[in-house]
């Protein structure tokens, strides 16, 4: 899709509200589990090294899925990479929270990464699409900016409360109904 200003019939603050599902809860993957690692290998009867991969391949493939979404977005649409990411995201989430297996706990969270890394893309080149050479574009790349900027802050607490008062298992439910 080339930059243009499409139609767009949402205010600067609805458009903030809606994309910023998007953004904050494929960061909040990453960081509102971190409190509960140290437990998991008991849960999921694997070693910490199992536990600690799974934050590395999170990271990569939200960074390796850029380079496929990217692309894929330009080529499709935003909305279908968004809502495919949304719900590869959710669905991963829920199996997370789910199961017992750190087979399937691995495969789980690369999926949960493709779909946050969907989700990223195509929130920020919505934005550049609807708002191209426009003021708003600034003051959206801000906002969302800042969100990002307060997420590895917050994730952990966030996720120690939840982990506190419900369980790890709890997060990841969290998450996916967040989205």
């Amino acid at each position: 899709m080339s930059s243009k200003n499409f139609s767009w019939r949402y205010s600067l603050a609805a458009t903030v509200l809606l994309l910023s599902p998007f953004d904050l809860l494929a960061s909040l993957g990453m960081d509102m589990y971190l409190p509960a690692v140290p437990f998991m290998p008991n849960a999921l009867g694997t070693t910490a090294s199992t536990i600690q991969l799974t934050l590395t391949t999170y990271l990569v493939m939200i960074g390796a899925g850029q380079l496929l979404f990217g692309p894929l977005s330009d080529r499709l649409g935003r909305r279908p990479v968004l809502l495919g990411g949304g719900l590869a995201y959710v669905v991963a989430s829920m199996g997370l929270a789910l199961t017992s297996s750190a087979e399937v706990f691995l495969g789980l969270r690369i999926l949960q990464a493709c779909g946050a890394s969907a989700c990223l893309v195509s929130t920020f080149a919505t934005v550049r699409d609807i708002y191209a050479g426009r003021e708003e574009s600034n003051v959206i790349y801000g906002i969302l900016g800042s969100m990002l900027a307060m997420v590895p802050a917050v994730g952990p607490l966030l996720g120690a409360l939840v982990d506190m008062w419900l369980g790890w298992r709890a997060i990841f439910a969290f998450l996916g109904l967040g989205m």
